[in-house]
């Protein structure tokens, strides 16, 4: 029980005298933020910027100096004098000379003077002295964040801090210096942002466990630790992803589809090439034959059917359209015989362009070729001899446009009277004329006087038309006289389409004619005028002879006769004798 109670005491005596913060295992180093480390007590629960002195190796437990001894996030030293507030990177002259560092004959007056003839000699322009000050806070690594209290204490005691010697300078380059760098941290950010992303696309083709069912959580949780993926936002995660699998989709079915259209025509290759397999097979024999193709069992069981289905149809109608080909093959033949069969017999003078088809049929109604074409759809016989009557016909006109082209270079003027055998003598020896059939020679002559004809006839009747009109031209004009002369009326009239109508000499014809009319009705008149004159002076004297005899049967009494016709006297005989005729 005694020993139990010293035990006791002992260990309370222990923990009592034992100070947590005096233990280094207590204590753990850690990195602010800001770069700065700082210290932590696990059992107290308290922090220190300070190193604790169970932490201190044997120099940093021989400074006596204000000085204290720090490191950056980089591992680079620094030192800050809590009294001062001041940090420097070089260590201090104190801790120097403390560690046996220092000569002693070297004083600090010296050393400011050699810095400042440094300054002096190194930076000459003021452009110089910026750059000088600007890569003193690169080379400090000044972060964007930092504010111009946190980068004094880090740049202050390089040689480069005094390159600009106005405290405005130095935050005016510090304020441009702090602008460039976030917007080339931004630009940086992007960068890496957008990278991340063609990272992130990258690691998902070569992503050997994608398939079309994977879902963003699988793909999060196997590229969860990369560098890439802690870059990207969740919401651009998401999005990226979705479209790599819409595309990766897009990609598989068209790949397939490929794949699978590939896979039917081998599959189409080996119905056709298959001994057992015919379009009168059943499905179920066709999967049995085929159980073991690769090809065949890589489709699925909907297009393996559908590939069956479409081989037997297009089987079906190739073998159809052979058919189809060959019995068109059959009828062209059969059509192309029965036309050399016309051509034959019109070279031998038994078509021409006047024979009927109902003659011709009778000839050829017994022909092998004349009864293979009836008996097939499409042209009959009465057709095809219609087009070779065409042919002859046209054949017709162009020997005729021939012979006339002949006849107008030789000057032959064919008319209504012109013969055969004169037209005949003319063009025997010419070879365009031997080339044309005989029959047809006279034929075509035969026309042409026919023609001949016609345009003279429908000459006749215009010049005839022509006469008439300037007949009655001439009527209707009061201005043509029987004294008016040929030139004198052709001034008056000769603007007249009646009168440009006739040749000269017709018109002068027709012209004296119509005077001569005109003449013979002005003498005729003269002659009636006379005789009107004469009639009236014997009518005259007849009335005054017979008014005479009344007087004198007045004095004498009438004596009682009977009454007798008056018989006219001689001179109203005569009288009525010269009396003209009325018109």
């Amino acid at each position: 029980l005694a020993q139990e109670c010293c035990s006791k005491q002992s260990c309370l005596s222990y923990f009592l005298m034992a100070d947590p913060a005096k233990d280094a295992s207590n204590w753990t180093e850690h990195t602010h933020s800001d770069g700065r480390r700082y210290y932590y007590n696990k059992v107290t629960k308290a922090s220190s910027w300070d190193k604790p002195e169970c932490l201190k190796n044997a120099d940093e437990k021989l400074n006596t100096t204000s000085w204290k001894e720090y490191k950056t996030a980089d591992g680079r030293d620094y030192y800050y004098n809590p009294i001062t507030k001041q940090s420097v990177w070089d260590m201090p002259i104190e801790l120097k000379r403390l560690r046996g560092l220092a000569k002693e004959d070297e004083s600090d007056d010296e050393k400011d003077k050699k810095k400042e003839e440094e300054k002096k000699e190194e930076w000459k322009t003021p452009e110089e002295r910026r750059n000088a000050f600007r890569e003193l806070l690169e080379d400090k690594g000044v972060k964007s964040s930092m504010k111009w209290e946190e980068a004094l204490k880090l740049i202050q005691d390089d040689r480069r801090f005094g390159a600009l010697t106005a405290a405005g300078e130095r935050k005016q380059a510090f304020a441009e210096y702090i602008t460039q760098t976030k917007k080339r941290e931004k630009e940086e950010e992007r960068e890496k942002r957008k990278r991340a992303k063609d990272d992130f696309i990258e690691a998902l083709q070569t992503w050997k466990d994608l398939k079309l069912t994977t879902r963003y959580k699988d793909t999060a949780e196997h590229f969860y630790n990369e560098e890439w993926f802690k870059l990207l936002e969740e919401d651009e995660r998401v999005e990226v992803f979705d479209d790599f699998m819409d595309e990766h989709e897009q990609k598989a079915k068209e790949d397939r589809r490929k794949q699978r259209k590939e896979y039917v025509e081998k599959v189409k290759e080996t119905y056709a090439n298959h001994e057992k397999i015919s379009v009168l097979s059943r499905w179920r024999d066709v999967q049995d034959a085929l159980r073991d193709n690769e090809h065949f069992k890589w489709l699925s069981k909907l297009e393996a059917l559908t590939s069956w289905e479409e081989w037997v149809l297009e089987t079906e109608k190739s073998e159809l359209k052979e058919k189809t080909k060959s019995k068109y093959r059959t009828e062209r033949k059969n059509r192309d015989a029965f036309r050399d069969l016309l051509r034959q017999h019109g070279d031998e003078g038994k078509i021409s362009s006047s024979t009927f088809w109902g003659d011709y049929a009778e000839k050829v109604v017994k022909d092998s070729r004349y009864i293979a074409l009836i008996s097939q759809p499409g042209s009959t016989p009465h057709d095809l001899f219609d087009d070779y009557q065409e042919e002859l016909h046209d054949k017709y006109n162009q020997d005729k446009n021939k012979l006339k082209k002949l006849a107008k270079s030789k000057g032959l003027v064919i008319t209504a009277s012109s013969t055969w055998e004169w037209f005949n003598g003319e063009l025997k020896d010419e070879s365009i004329f031997k080339e044309i059939p005989s029959d047809h020679r006279k034929s075509m002559f035969e026309s042409l006087v026919v023609k001949a004809k016609e345009a003279e006839e429908d000459a006749e009747k215009v010049a005839k038309k022509n006469r008439k009109k300037f007949v009655e031209l001439l009527q209707k004009s009061r201005e043509v006289t029987a004294k008016t002369s040929y030139e004198k009326a052709g001034k008056l009239l000769g603007s007249s389409p009646a009168w440009e109508a006739m040749d000269d000499a017709t018109r002068r014809q027709c012209y004296d004619i119509f005077v001569d009319q005109l003449k013979i009705q002005a003498g005729t008149k003269e002659d009636a005028v006379e005789e009107d004159e004469d009639a009236k002076k014997k009518k005259k004297e007849g009335k005054t002879t017979k008014k005479r005899k009344q007087d004198e049967e007045e004095e004498e009494p009438p004596k009682k006769t009977k009454k007798k016709k008056e018989e006219p006297s001689k001179d109203e005989e005569e009288m009525t004798k010269k009396k003209p005729k009325k018109k």
